[in-house]
Formats: structure tokens, C-alpha cells, sequence
């Protein structure tokens, strides 16, 4: 069983966001000596590339050209380059994004490859492994390379296989006894300087105070790291307890990739009330000038983070960081800062995909994480000067018998973790129990509507015979017709009544003509098996005129007679004998009527127009065929006062005129 590798950081503080303790790195071949970080979020291993420290500059000779300048200074401050080209094993893969905090804003691109990396100033310092990715980058938003502890690999391609991570290969290699680790910053203020410390397959028990909390990983593999914050108060000289979390519990990941601390508004905004912190919108950072680093030294502020985890248990420990961990300085370029510039290490974060707890976190704070059981713990550092190292090992599962994966066979299940899989059980059995109702719904919607088609078939069918039946019988017959096995009888529906009764037609009384035994119930309609009707259009016949000749003289006076008078005194007219139909009286227009009596009645004062006869010979207004006696009365005396409607063929005056005529 291999022991676990304690990593000795080297004795400076780099960065331009701060100063932070650093470890060496070995890479290529021959080997080139860099400076990195440490990325709890990484699976890579990072260095800058030489291109980064070669500058621009004006031509001393020429000043509208640019000439290359080597920067050493940049190449210091950015920890040592790295140069592939120089490499006798560099594998050259080529060009990708670098993707690493890109939630937070930081990007750029890397030069992958696969080379030698080993650990130390020396080799026997530290393991050296071959084939290793490896990625150099120019990008300013990460100033220094890094040493990921992340085992999860690395996918170039979808037409490769993934490139293991420096963790894995350590563990499979047998360098450490299990994909595991321990590590804290370090804290440039506390003691002179307390450097970082890196124990892989372990942890350092003597920098750190114990507790009982067990964190589990987060199911999203790039934020594992994640803890709730239950609680967030500030103890300064005059104040104590100022709650700083003004806002409901939530949850921060833990990434010692970049610096600050990336926080809630509310949070930001409760810093600056209660400490006086001024924000800075050029630069969106905490900038602190020389009074307010005063003030905040006087008030001596100490920081508390109460870390738990919600749903799976009430435990929480707490993280006390004191002032001088968040008393930082921040140099050109960062941020696009000119000047160096005191600044407080927290960042104003929008989403809670952003809230992250960096390396000044962990200035205070011991991380040890159990890659292969899923969990992770977070602990108070401890400041003893001269104590010496505790190596602990944490040993793979692998090697104890027990399941790989989860947080050991042996723990139970949370109350958050039951309560979830209860939720999750009863919401996938109502899904069943839904897919099932549908299943059947749509099987009995399926039949009703088959059902449907076939009698809709069946009718069509029925009216298609039916069409066919009448095609055939277009000819028209009486329907009293009889042909040889058919019997015709027009449509009559039945009497209803018992069974076993008989009906017999009251027209006959002699005997029934029709009579119907033993009706069955219901009763049924006879079948209609009479032949279509055809009626012929009928036509009104004309008027006969008499025999086709024109009408005499007399005859049209006689006919005029009867027409207005309604009196023939000659007898019916001579007609054709074939006409039965009685004459049809013209319609009078108001002008043909007269009014007349003994005195004369008023009158419309329109003339009334001459009258025409209707045989072609004209007629004065004045003459007339007939004229009835005068009314007697009843008392038998005449009465001349006695407004009488005659005739509207009556004289126009009471002057007796002879009467006209033709004979």
C-alpha cells in the first residue's frame, strides 16, 4: 500500500489579485521549472506559455515599427514559462478553449499537449509522470498556471479515448494510496507567513481542528465541491453578531482556481453598509484607500461562515476569517488596474452558478476531499509555529473491500436523501399510473371509432343497393300492375295489437280482404315494394276564342254587356264546345267606374278617361246599355233625395237619353 505524498510548497507569494503561496512544477524534457497554483476545480496541468512575455514595443530606430521585446520580469511575475517547441516529449495536440471558469467571466485559449510533469524542484521530490495534458496559455485572466486535483478526464475528441487526469495516474501508477487529498493555502499574515500544504492520498491532521461534519458531492461534476451557507455574521471592536447574510440560506462552491469571493448582492451590499466598503465601477472591485484601511484595521472585523447541508443534515461548523485574510493587493493588469491598489477580495455575483469561495476562503479553511466515496469536509485551520506534520492516509475502497462510488456501504441514508427518494418514487409511480389510463383511453378511443367507420360503411353500402334498385326500375307503371313473382300493394302500415289476435278491415263487412294472425310484437312495417310514381307536368290550356274568327259587332256589344253587367239577355254566347271552363272577369282600373245617382255624388277631381271598347270601336262616356229601374221605397213613395249607387255604367245626368243600338 503506497504512502500518501506530501507536496512542499516553494518559499515565495505570487500573483497580481493577491499573494499566494505557490508549488513547483517540473515539465518536459528537458525539465522547465514553473510556479503554479493549486485548482481544486481542474483536471489539467497549466503553465504560461513564452509568447505571453513577449511584448510589442516601438523601434528605437523606427519609430511607426514594432519590434519583439523578451520580458523577463513578466516571465517572473507570471511564475516561469514554458516553452513546447523545447520539449523532446511534447506531444502536439493543438488549440482549444481553455473553459475553466467561464461562468465567472474568465477565458481564453491554451496550447494542449501531452509531456513529462513532475512535482518539486527536485525529482525526488516528487513523482514525475509521463503523457500527462498539459496546457499552455497567454490569457490574463489566469496570471499563473496551475496543478489540477481533479481525476475527471479529458475529452479532445470524440474520436480519441480521454486523456486520465494527473490524480489518476498517480493512483494507478501506485504513488498514492487512493484518489484523495488535503490542502489549504496557506496565510502570508498568520506568523510571519504559513505556507500552503498539499497531502495527496491524504491530509495534514495537525493544521486543521476536526469536526463531525461529512459533506456529499454535488451531483453536477463541475461544481462538487458545494456547501450551504446557513450563516453569515460579522464581530468588529464595537459590534458583534451584525448579520451579513440578508437573504435566505444558499449554497457556494468551493474552487481554489481563482481568489475572491464571489457573493450574493445582498451579501455585497450588507459589506458595505456594515464595514464602509466603497465599489468601484471601473473596475467592479472593493477598492480600499488608505483611511478606509485605517478604519477597518481599528475596527479589526472577524468574518464567520456558518457551513452545513441543508435536507441532509442540521450539523453546520464555522469558518472564521479575520480581517488581515481579506487585506489584499491588487496589481497591473489586473482588472485594468494602472496603479497597485489595496482592495476587499469579494466579487458581486448575479447567478447561484457563480457563487464561489476561493483561495482567500481557504486561507482559513482545510479541504480534504474522498474523490472515490463522494465526499468532502471542510475544517478551522490551526496557526502553531514549528508543529510538526500529522500525515493521515485515506485509503481506496479498492484496497478495504468496499464499494466504489457513494460515501461508503456502511452509511445510512440522510433524512433529506429518504424524503427525496420517496418524492422521486411517488412521482414516477403517478407518472405509471398515467401512462397507463392512456394507454387504455386511447386503446378504447381506438374502437369507438372503428365501430363508428364500420356502420358508417355498412350504411353507405345499404344506400348503394338502394341507389342500384331505383336505376333499375326508371320506367313508370301503375301501381296496381302485377308482374310474375311480384306482388305490388300500396304502402299501409298495420294495425298494433296482442299476439293471436286478428284484424279484419271494417269496409267489408262480408269478409275481411285483408287480415293479419299471430302479429308478432313489436309490430313490424310491411316493406314498402310499390313502384315509383312518375307525375307528368300539368299546363294550364289556353283561352278557346270563338272558332278562331274575330267576334262580330253584336257579339262584342254582348259580350261587353255581360262582362260589366254581369247579364245576358241573349243567352249564353256561342263558344267553342270544347271550352267548359267559365270566362274570366277583367280586372277594372279605378278610371272605368262611375258613380251615379239621383243627385250627383262628389267625385275625384280627376277626369275620368274615355272608356274604349274593347272590340276596337269607340264609346262616348255617356252611352249606355242598360239602365234599372229606380229604387221604390218602402213606404211606397219615391224618394228623390235618396243617394243610390247604380251601375258604373249609368248616365253621367239625370237627362233621359234614347238608348244606342246597332239593329
Amino acid at each position: 500500500l503506497p504512502a500518501p505524498l506530501s507536496i512542499e510548497p516553494t518559499q515565495g507569494w505570487d500573483g497580481i489579485d493577491g499573494s499566494w503561496n505557490t508549488f513547483p512544477l517540473r515539465i518536459g524534457t528537458p525539465e522547465q521549472y514553473t510556479r503554479a497554483f493549486i485548482s481544486t476545480a481542474s483536471q489539467q496541468t497549466w503553465a504560461v506559455i513564452e509568447d505571453a512575455c513577449w511584448l510589442d514595443t516601438p523601434d528605437p530606430n523606427d519609430s511607426t515599427k514594432l519590434v519583439k521585446f523578451w520580458d523577463k520580469q513578466c516571465a517572473e511575475d507570471r511564475g516561469g514559462v514554458f516553452i513546447p517547441d523545447k520539449s523532446r516529449t511534447w506531444q502536439e495536440i493543438g488549440f482549444f478553449q481553455l473553459w475553466l471558469e467561464r461562468n465567472l467571466g474568465h477565458g481564453g485559449n491554451g496550447r494542449y499537449g501531452y509531456d513529462t510533469v513532475g512535482i518539486g524542484y527536485m525529482e525526488g521530490e516528487g513523482p514525475t509522470l509521463l503523457n500527462t495534458t498539459v496546457g499552455a496559455l497567454k490569457s490574463e485572466s489566469f496570471w499563473l498556471g496551475h496543478l489540477g486535483l481533479h481525476p475527471k478526464s479529458t475529452n479532445f475528441s470524440a474520436f480519441k479515448d480521454p486523456s486520465p487526469s494527473y490524480m489518476t495516474y498517480l493512483y494507478e501508477q501506485h504513488h498514492i494510496p487512493s484518489i484523495a487529498w488535503g490542502y489549504t493555502a496557506g496565510a502570508q499574515y498568520r506568523l510571519g507567513s504559513i505556507l500552503a500544504s498539499l497531502t495527496l492520498g491524504g491530509y495534514d491532521a495537525s493544521r486543521f481542528i476536526p469536526n463531525e461534519l461529512t459533506f456529499e458531492f454535488s451531483p453536477d461534476n463541475e461544481r462538487d465541491l458545494v456547501v450551504g451557507v446557513i450563516g453569515l455574521t460579522a464581530n468588529t471592536a464595537n459590534k458583534s453578531d451584525i448579520n451579513l447574510l440578508k437573504r435566505e440560506p444558499f449554497s457556494i462552491f468551493i474552487d481554489s482556481t481563482v481568489a475572491e469571493l464571489y457573493l450574493p448582492t445582498e451579501v455585497c451590499d450588507a459589506f458595505e453598509q456594515e464595514l464602509g466598503l466603497k465599489f468601484d465601477n471601473d473596475t467592479q472591485l472593493y477598492l480600499v484607500d488608505d483611511d478606509l484601511h485605517e478604519k477597518l484595521l481599528a475596527q479589526n472585523a472577524t468574518i464567520k461562515f456558518s457551513l452545513g447541508q441543508p435536507y441532509v443534515t442540521n450539523a453546520t461548523v464555522d469558518i472564521e476569517l479575520p480581517y488581515a485574510a481579506f487585506d489584499h493587493v491588487a496589481k497591473f493588469p489586473y482588472r485594468g488596474l494602472r496603479n497597485e491598489s489595496r482592495y476587499f477580495p469579494i466579487r458581486r455575483a448575479e447567478k447561484e452558478g457563480q457563487f464561489t469561495l476561493g483561495r482567500t476562503f481557504l486561507q482559513e479553511a482545510y479541504l480534504v476531499v474522498d474523490w472515490q466515496r463522494q465526499n468532502f469536509s471542510v475544517s478551522q485551520c490551526t496557526f502553531v509555529h514549528g508543529v510538526q506534520s500529522q500525515i493521515e492516509a485515506i485509503v481506496s475502497p479498492v484496497y478495504l473491500g468496499e464499494e466504489v462510488g457513494g460515501s461508503g456501504g456502511s452509511k445510512k441514508l440522510g433524512t433529506g436523501a429518504i424524503i427525496g427518494i420517496a418524492i422521486g418514487g411517488g412521482f414516477t409511480f403517478a407518472l405509471i399510473l398515467c401512462a397507463v389510463g392512456w394507454w387504455f383511453w386511447r386503446r378504447r378511443r381506438a374502437r369507438k371509432r372503428l365501430a363508428v367507420k364500420e356502420a358508417y360503411a355498412a350504411q353507405v353500402l345499404g344506400s348503394g343497393e338502394d341507389s342500384k334498385d331505383e336505376q333499375n326500375d326508371d320506367t313508370p307503371t301503375s301501381p296496381t300492375t302485377e308482374e310474375p313473382g311480384t306482388n305490388v300493394f300500396p304502402k299501409a302500415e298495420l294495425p298494433a295489437g296482442d299476439n293471436g289476435e286478428s284484424y279484419t278491415d271494417e269496409k267489408d263487412k262480408n269478409g275481411p280482404w285483408l287480415t293479419v294472425s299471430a302479429m308478432p310484437s313489436p309490430a313490424i312495417e310491411v316493406e314498402n315494394t310499390e313502384r315509383q310514381i312518375f307525375e307528368m307536368p300539368g299546363d294550364i290550356p289556353a283561352r278557346p276564342e270563338a272558332d278562331g274568327r274575330l267576334l262580330s259587332e253584336k257579339e262584342s256589344m254582348m259580350v261587353r254587356e255581360r262582362i260589366y253587367n254581369g247579364v245576358d239577355p241573349y243567352g249564353p254566347p256561342a263558344v267553342s264546345p270544347a271550352s267548359t271552363e267559365a270566362p274570366r272577369l277583367p280586372t277594372l282600373s279605378p278610371s272605368e267606374v262611375t258613380l251615379v245617382g239621383s243627385r250627383r255624388m262628389p267625385v275625384s277631381p280627376t277626369t275620368p278617361r274615355t272608356p274604349s271598347a274593347r272590340d276596337g270601336s269607340s264609346l262616348e262616356a255617356c252611352d249606355t246599355f242598360f239602365q234599372p229601374p229606380p229604387r221604390a221605397p218602402r213606404d211606397g213613395r219615391f224618394l228623390e233625395g235618396d243617394e243610390t249607387l247604380l251601375s258604373p255604367i249609368s248616365p253621367l245626368e239625370e237627362t233621359p237619353r234614347r238608348r244606342f243600338s246597332y239593329e
